[in-house]
């Protein structure tokens, strides 16, 4: 029996079959590692994460966490400024539309707004009612539209000169120069110049503006005269005071100009006869009715819820009559109808200033 290698020659291929497997099974394990470790980087590369990236990002760039955050900032802000650029023109086309329908708006309200009122003063003017003081183009102590003077005048033909007076509708101031030519500034003045003494109670607090004019409606003229004074109490007195002679002081405001008298008028009557011819004249003479003298006596009166006093008759017609427009402001005036619109005319200075 033949022995090599010391060993059995039956176990021999037992060994050798044992060997083979076991290489195998080496052979298997080693081809399953490398199997795992292929598909264990398969699966780690496509497991990337933020961390990951942001650590290799580092790393490969050398940057810095602060450095990046900086970096995604300002991208941050290009891109909304490039958002900005492209919705610029957007929001401009938008507001500018808006822009130009406003301001057609606004141009249609002012046209609109400047027809009114050119509307409402046509109206105003020519379609209103007629009142005395239609446009007022200034105001010395009342409202007033036109301003007359009388040069070189004395007392006895003042009465005359107002009565002459040819004035507009509405309210007429009237200056008056003496016989020197010297304008009559205030009331003291112009009180001289009619030869007027008032009661001493009046003359303490009579100030020193007036007036004097003509009101004017429809043909039918009125004389008016305005003064100012300090004391209502002292004023009202001396006004009651003055009624004994009023109506004489300021006879100018009454005078009316004569009318021309009728002249005689001469009838001729011519009788024949076959022989003779006689001729007679008639003179012939207008008779006019006797009138029965009105009489006139001071009486409280309302003329436009303004208590006033009037030298009225029975027909409570008005040789004169005055009223306080205010505490300081005394009217006196030959019509009751000239006290309501002058009132009027008083309380809308303010207005015509």
């Amino acid at each position: 029996m033949n022995i090599s290698n010391g060993m059995d020659p039956e176990k021999k291929p037992a060994r050798l079959a044992s060997e083979s497997v076991a290489g195998g099974e080496e052979n298997t394990k080693e081809f399953g590692k490398v199997i795992d470790v292929l598909h264990s980087k398969r699966k780690l590369s496509s497991l990337r994460s933020y961390q990951g990236d942001m650590a290799e990002f580092i790393r490969d760039k050398n940057q810095s966490t602060i450095s990046i955050t900086l970096k995604e900032k300002e991208r941050k802000e290009e891109r909304k400024k490039e958002e900005e650029l492209v919705q610029a023109p957007k929001k401009a086309k938008a507001l500018g539309g808006g822009f130009k329908t406003n301001l057609t708006s606004l141009t249609l309200s002012l046209v609109l707004l400047a027809g009114g009122i050119v509307a409402v003063l046509y109206i105003i003017q020519f379609v209103g009612d007629d009142s005395p003081a239609n446009v007022v183009t200034a105001t010395k102590i009342i409202p007033y539209n036109n301003e007359v003077i009388l040069a070189n005048q004395n007392s006895k033909n003042i009465g005359e000169e107002f009565a002459k007076l040819r004035v507009e509708n509405g309210t007429n101031i009237v200056k008056i120069s003496d016989s020197n030519g010297e304008v009559l500034q205030d009331a003291g003045n112009f009180l001289e110049f009619l030869d007027i003494t008032l009661p001493g109670t009046l003359a303490r607090t009579l100030g020193d503006e007036y007036v004097v004019g003509v009101i004017s409606q429809n043909g039918e003229k009125s004389n008016f005269l305005v003064i100012k004074i300090n004391d209502f109490g002292r004023a009202f007195s001396g006004m009651l005071e003055w009624e004994k002679t009023m109506e004489e002081d300021l006879a100018f405001f009454n005078v009316e100009i004569a009318p021309v008298a009728p002249t005689d008028t001469m009838i001729s009557t011519t009788t024949s006869a076959i022989a003779t011819s006689t001729s007679t004249t008639t003179k012939v003479v207008s008779l006019q009715p006797p009138t029965v003298k009105d009489i006139f006596n001071w009486k409280d009166l309302i003329i436009k819820n303004k208590d006033t006093r009037g030298l009225v008759n029975q027909k409570n017609q008005a040789k004169i009559a005055y009223t306080f427009l205010d505490k300081n402001t005394i009217l006196i005036t030959d019509s009751l109808g000239a006290i309501g619109d002058m009132s009027g005319a008083f309380a809308s200075r303010s207005v015509a200033r």
